[in-house]
This record gives structure tokens, C-alpha cells and sequence, in this order.
């Protein structure tokens, strides 16, 4: 077992409340805050297969080019797409953008935004989700925001609330 494993426990859990971003396929638009797709295909913090996370954005320039490196960087590529505003407070959160955090547990923003191995993110996430953290915020991969990814048994806990503020279809 890794060395931050045991300490991913202790860290200090945090309150988050704001506004956040996603981009869905139009057609998916009633459904943007399905884990669905990321159960089917993983993501960052997720293995394929074994759980599914939400995944938002702090800002709407990130989720933009969060879903372009998706189809890797061809708009063209992109079918019709919406964004969605949503309001979020969950408590029980962890911040892996605070430098003292990723110090405490030996690891570095680095290898969990390296383009090509998921590996060590997706171990911290099954890790997290493991040990009842309910959401992490942790830096985008592709772009200078922040990502935050909500464990889908937690959009069902009491200290989470999710909302769609907003939804609008998008022009290509």
C-alpha cells in the first residue's frame, strides 16, 4: 500500500460551496448530472468500470477545454454541445490544489495531471471515495482552473447539494 494512502485520511476536509461549470452533448442536456458517462469510460479520478464521478469546472473557460482535449483539441470533432451552471455545497471535501496537502501526502501536482498516466489520480480518487471523502478539488490536467470531482454515492448524501442553475445550448 502506497505511503499517502494512510494519510489521505487525515487531511483536513473542507466545506465547498460555489458555482461550477459542465459540458454535455446537447442531446444529454437534461441528464448533465449523470455519472454515467464517466462509469462507462473513467476519468481522471475514476476507473472505467468502477465508479462514476461528476466532474465540473470552476469556470466556464476550463470546461471548454476540459471537452476539447476529449476529442483532442478538433472542435470539428464536437458534436452539438451545452454548459451548464451549477450551484454546488458539499461538505467533506478534499482541496489537492493546496500545496500543503499534496506535501503531506509525497505527491506532486505533477503526477496528478501527467497527460498520459492516470494511474496514481485514479488510485488517489478509489482511495479518497474509500475512506468517505465525498469530493475532490484538484487541478485541471489541460488548463489553468480547477476541476471538482463529486463520488457519485455522494450526490445522494445530505451534505451535498447539487443544482442546476442554468443550461444552454451552445453554438459550434
Amino acid at each position: 500500500m502506497p505511503v499517502w494512502f494512510a494519510k489521505l485520511k487525515s487531511l483536513p476536509r473542507i466545506h465547498l460551496k460555489g458555482r461550477f461549470f459542465r459540458m454535455v452533448r446537447a442531446e444529454d442536456a437534461d441528464e448533465i448530472l449523470s455519472t454515467g458517462p464517466s462509469f462507462a469510460y473513467g476519468g481522471r479520478y475514476n476507473k472505467r468500470g468502477e465508479f462514476g464521478a461528476l466532474y465540473l469546472s470552476e469556470n466556464s473557460q476550463t470546461c471548454n477545454v476540459e471537452k476539447l482535449r476529449q476529442v483532442g483539441g478538433r472542435i470539428e470533432l464536437l458534436p452539438p454541445q451545452s454548459m451548464g451552471i451549477i450551484e454546488v455545497a458539499i461538505k467533506g471535501a478534499v482541496d489537492l490544489t493546496a500545496e500543503k496537502n499534496l506535501k503531506a501526502l509525497g505527491i506532486s501536482e505533477a503526477s496528478l495531471t501527467d497527460a498520459v498516466n492516470r494511474v496514481l489520480p485514479q488510485a488517489v480518487g478509489e482511495a479518497a471515495r474509500n475512506c468517505g471523502i465525498r469530493a475532490l478539488l484538484a487541478q485541471s490536467a489541460v488548463a489553468l482552473g480547477k476541476n471538482l470531482v463529486i463520488f457519485e454515492e455522494s450526490l445522494a448524501h445530505d451534505g451535498c447539494h447539487v443544482r442546476v442553475v442554468k443550461i444552454e445550448k451552445l453554438k459550434v
